[in-house]
């Protein structure tokens, strides 16, 4: 039997329906609920459900969803909730503070005078894609309502062809996405505002969940409407929260949260889309999340929360480590008193973030005995950077130095074959990939992840696998890797191939000796004189690795796709004969009197372990790039051969 100050008796012995609510809260020790009220026209505030929130594990200050929804009502182009505090009793007994939060349904939509049978969704795991559990009778009514709402929660509406042909146009790579998607289906000024109050609140909590999409009656528009904001302001940043080890995953910060959806995807890859997110970002946080407007809020709210909170059952079910009640509300205030700066801190960590590649997704390993190849999506850069690779792989999912049983760096192409060398067993991988541009701060992980039960944390961008040969047996490569010291006795044995011809007067390439152990290509050469290490842009190799001529930088006897000029190895982006390179890095490289020496992981080249067929042009010239002198050899399946043939070189 529901009662409240502005409700009045009806004299019945029961007038609604009482349950528990929420998920991972149905464990806490005081539960959320939610009322819904027998009748359909005596009402609480206009409204016939009434969803109390206790938010014990996810908001400390008790104050978070209330402070997003109130701030978010002043806000244009974004519909808001309304919100209570309520402090509720059961059977007479005190169950402390609560937050009510409207109910999004036909009270919800005639509220606001809109029409009480447009279609309202909640996303519960929608990403915009096609899906078989969304499909529709000719009436457009789901022919199985249970498995559509595994994907969209229908809160209002019969009819949802408008659905459907919405995530048609969206799903549509052929169209323009402006024309026939954006501005045909959705509200840009709505979605942006959505995503930058995400941005600046700090709402990591939503991807393909935790918000609504509404479609007026008659109407093909969408429109995305807030939802759930207790995991917000700072709560990875509580004390709690850190001593537990969460830490949210940067695929849910900055933008990358809009990578997990097909509309998102789309909407980000098109020319100027970032500038507009961060123009609508700067102009919520300017003018309606100040520090000031916070502060007004929070204030208000205080007399009001801090005695509740302060007291039985609140202040013992508090989420705090504190040891004693007094450091408890201590703590208390200071992270309420912090909320006001906290959108600046959020906007800070955005800014930064962007920079990053876009999160990718992770393919099964491919294990064909003795070899294992990985392989992944390609990991976007807004911004264009070029973007390398990471590979490593754990015997156990903390991914700690002493775990790491194998990795390989700098690569540029998704997708790595090798010799399994390790024990048969259980393993993990992770892809990390880097921006060039700043590969420290620069840095995005895949969208897989694996849950640990053992920390009761999710562990992000990893993939389990197993392999079931022993691969420590596995003989090495003959003739080994070659070490990079200026010491030269690895290459004994080695074949050397020499120049037949002495016409450089800097660059002469005396011999040339190559080294292929399966996984990293090696080359060494003597130069009749000295090398001047202040002059290793005259030495230059090119590589023919895919063994056609008209691909790459052309030549009459092949096509450059790589070259190592010194230590520096560039890649081919031109149309043949312009002088295109994009730089990707330095590789190891030594060299000592008239000898050098230098080794490249294969994978750099988009060779796999195993490719042992190639070109490679030993090119060299004069400070003033004349006086040619030059060596071509031919590799292939483990034997190398000079080719006599003159070779009309093009100017560079």
């Amino acid at each position: 039997h529901f009662t409240a100050p502005d409700f009045s008796d009806d004299g019945t012995l029961s007038n609604a329906g009482l349950r528990l609510r929420g998920e991972s809260s149905r464990f806490d020790p005081i539960k959320s609920y939610r009322i819904k009220l027998d009748s359909k026209t005596h009402l609480w505030r206009g409204e016939r459900r009434l969803q109390l929130n206790k938010h014990m594990g996810s908001d400390l200050t008790r104050v978070k969803n209330k402070l997003s929804f109130d701030l978010i009502s002043t806000i244009s182009n974004l519909p808001s909730l309304r919100t209570q505090f309520v402090q509720l009793f059961i059977n007479g007994q005190d169950y402390g503070l609560y937050t009510h939060v409207e109910y999004v349904g036909k009270e919800y939509l005639k509220l606001r005078k809109w029409d009480k049978n447009s279609p309202v969704y909640k996303a519960n795991d929608f990403d915009f894609s096609p899906r078989s559990e969304l499909a529709l009778d000719a009436q457009g009514k789901p022919i199985n309502l249970k498995n559509f709402e595994t994907v969209l929660e229908i809160k209002r509406g019969k009819d949802h062809r408008a659905l459907q042909e919405m995530i048609t146009a969206v799903n549509d790579e052929s169209n323009d996405f402006k024309k026939d998607v954006l501005d045909k289906y959705f509200n840009l000024n709505n979605f942006l505002t959505w995503e930058a109050v995400l941005i600046l609140m700090g709402n990591t909590d939503v991807t393909v969940y935790n918000y609504y999409l509404y479609n007026p009656n008659g109407s093909k528009l969408f429109y995305f409407l807030p939802w759930d904001f207790d995991l917000t302001w700072g709560y990875d940043w509580a004390p709690t929260t850190v001593a537990g080890g969460f830490v949210p995953p940067r695929r849910h910060q900055g933008p990358h949260n809009l990578w997990a959806t097909v509309f998102g995807r789309r909407f980000l890859s098109q020319p100027g889309a970032l500038d507009q997110l961060n123009q609508a970002v700067r102009e919520i946080k300017d003018n309606y999340l100040t520090p000031a407007k916070i502060k007004q809020y929070t204030d208000t709210y205080y007399n009001v929360v801090y005695p509740l909170i302060s007291s039985p059952p609140d202040v013992d079910n508090l989420d705090s480590n504190q040891p004693t009640e007094e450091a408890v509300l201590n703590e208390y205030n200071q992270i309420y008193n912090g909320l006001a700066n906290t959108v600046q801190k959020n906007y800070d960590r955005f800014l930064k973030i962007q920079n990053s590649p876009m999160p990718f997704g992770m393919d099964a390993p491919s294990i064909q005995q003795p070899n294992i190849t990985f392989s992944w999506e390609e990991a976007v850069d807004l911004q264009s950077d070029p973007v390398t690779y990471d590979l490593e792989i754990s015997d156990n999912l903390a991914f700690k130095p002493s775990d790491i049983k194998f990795s390989a760096k700098n690569l540029t192409q998704t997708r790595y074959t090798t010799d399994w060398m390790l024990p048969r067993g259980n393993y993990y991988y992770r892809i990390t990939a880097r921006d060039t541009r700043n590969p420290t701060e620069n840095w995005q992980l895949s969208f897989e992840e694996i849950y640990n039960s053992a920390t009761d944390v999710s562990v992000h961008g990893v993939m389990a696998f197993s392999v079931g040969f022993d691969g420590t047996s596995t003989p090495p490569p003959q003739g080994g890797r070659i070490s990079i010291d200026g010491d030269f006795k690895d290459w004994a044995g080695h074949t050397a191939y020499s120049d037949s011809t002495n016409d450089g007067t800097v660059v002469n390439w005396d011999k040339v000796w190559t080294d292929d152990d399966r996984g990293v290509l090696s080359f060494s050469y003597a130069n009749v004189s000295e090398i001047n290490k202040s002059q290793l842009y005259l030495w230059n190799i090119y590589l023919d690795t895919d063994n056609k001529k008209t691909t790459g930088y052309t030549f009459n006897v092949l096509g450059g796709d790589y070259l190592l000029q010194g230590k520096n190895l560039y890649e081919y982006t031109g149309t043949g004969q312009n002088w295109s390179w994009k730089f990707l890095g330095k590789v190891d490289y030594a060299a000592t009197g008239n000898r050098a020496e230098l080794s490249i992981d294969k994978q750099k080249l988009g060779l796999s372990t195993s490719a042992s067929s190639y070109r490679a042009l030993f090119y060299g010239t004069d400070t003033h790039g004349n006086n040619l002198d030059y060596l071509l050899i031919d590799v292939s399946a483990g034997t190398a051969a000079v080719i006599e043939q003159p070779v009309a070189l093009a100017a560079s």
